[in-house]
């Protein structure tokens, strides 16, 4: 990784240009190609808007790296994470950002802009989407694959509404953060469970632990696909047919869950405790350096 200098961007009708404050590493940046930015996680400052958006310039505000087309049916009901022309922003890592109106996520009052990078991103917006999509079970157990950045953030949520939470993951330093997350237990890959979960979040994308996961959870319980995959072999048979175990997944959140990411932050939602690392802009590569060696929970670049 290395800085850049570049003009600063020049908004477009419809557009709002932002000063970024904060962004967030997300381990899908780890696929993205050489010279590419790949940030799109971000809170900053409104210094300029082209376009109707209820916000006022200087006010903080986090982005949303997922916008849809505004006029489909999806995009309508505010589910634009459906929407057939989505488009997916990036280049966030930067002092300043030109970014679609839509995307601007008003902030509650006196919200951090490294509070505001996880609210308004994948870090709260991918869990409490699950959450909405498949609550906890009745039983509240719940097994976490993969301790990730989002891994940690399922446990979290999970665990700060009372489910009992084990999480899986290799990284000794991840699994001692998932457990101050509020995990009920840690444990290693292949450690085996002395119950079956009812809901198991699989927070990988790797084939192997997509196999697990269905295996793992209880007969009639769900699996929540979180990590990304696009090719995997199962044995439906043994999994969905005979166990009736359910297969969905969440990739981001969409505009009708943000009031209850919103309601749960000020309910409480200790999202702060997901930061392990700051680094200034000039640091980027340490801090990338820090993210790949899997030894830090959210890493945050502060631009100003």
């Amino acid at each position: 990784m290395r800085l850049v200098e570049v003009p600063v961007p020049e908004p477009e009708t419809g557009e709002a240009l932002v000063r970024i404050e904060a962004s967030g590493i997300c381990g899908s940046e780890l696929e993205a190609p050489a010279d590419s930015n790949p940030g799109h996680e971000a809170a900053g400052i409104v210094e300029l808007i082209r376009g109707e958006s209820g916000i006022a310039v200087g006010e903080r505000v986090g982005v949303s790296a997922v916008v849809g087309c505004g006029t489909c049916a999806y995009c309508q009901a505010g589910e634009q994470v459906y929407c057939r022309t989505v488009t997916v922003l990036s280049g966030l890592h930067a002092d300043f950002a030109a970014v679609p109106v839509a995307a601007l996520r008003r902030l509650p009052s006196g919200t951090s802009a490294d509070d505001a990078v996880l609210l308004t991103g994948d870090a709260c917006g991918v869990p409490i989407r699950a959450l909405h999509r498949v609550p906890t079970p009745r039983s509240g157990r719940v097994a976490v694959i993969g301790l990730g950045p989002v891994g940690l953030a399922h446990v979290l949520v999970r665990a700060h509404l009372g489910a009992h939470v084990v999480g899986i993951e290799p990284s000794p330093y991840r699994r001692d953060l998932a457990a101050r997350l509020g995990a009920a237990a840690v444990i290693e890959p292949g450690a085996g469970l002395p119950w079956a979960p009812d809901l198991v979040i699989e927070s990988t994308g790797v084939p192997q632990c997509i196999r697990q996961a269905l295996a793992m959870a209880a007969p009639g319980g769900t699996v929540l696909q979180s990590g990304w995959c696009t090719d995997v072999r199962v044995d439906p048979a043994a999994t969905v047919l005979r166990n009736e175990v359910g297969y969905t997944g969440t990739w981001y959140y969409a505009d009708s869950d943000y009031p209850g990411m919103v309601e749960l932050y000020e309910d409480g939602l200790p999202v702060s405790a997901m930061v392990t690392h700051r680094f200034g802009a000039d640091e980027i590569a340490s801090a990338y350096r820090r993210f790949v060696a899997k030894e830090s929970g959210k890493v945050v670049l502060r631009w100003s």
